[in-house]
């Protein structure tokens, strides 16, 4: 079952890291710090290669540290403003990147980085 749920969590970041590379441009506008559509690519880069490191069983451990740390900066950076000051999808977003994020730690936990 732990083998079936890391894939089942892996599809999805895979499927969002490449949405970042097909739609960097759109997504540009969201990014709250300077450097726009570049943030948008190492982002997406950092979800795919998340993805992979759970199919690969590779360094698994630290790929989701590192995105539960992305997930934390999403939820500071884009969602949580919003959610202050009230907007729901703003709200529904910090929730689902905080489940995510546990998700990303429950992975890391029982994980062993195999070299």
């Amino acid at each position: 079952m732990q083998t079936i749920g890391k894939y089942v969590y892996a599809v999805p970041f895979l499927l969002f890291g490449l949405n970042h590379f097909v739609a960097g441009s759109q997504m540009a506008g969201m990014v709250p710090v300077p450097g726009g559509v570049i943030w948008i690519y190492v982002t997406g880069a950092a979800m795919i290669a998340a993805s992979v490191s759970i199919f690969i069983n590779k360094k698994t451990k630290l790929a989701m540290i590192l995105l539960a740390v992305l997930l934390g900066i999403y939820i500071a950076l884009l969602h949580l403003p919003g959610a202050i000051k009230g907007d729901m999808s703003s709200t529904i977003n910090t929730l689902k990147d905080l489940g995510l994020l546990g998700g990303a730690l429950v992975i890391a936990g029982i994980s062993r980085d195999n070299a």
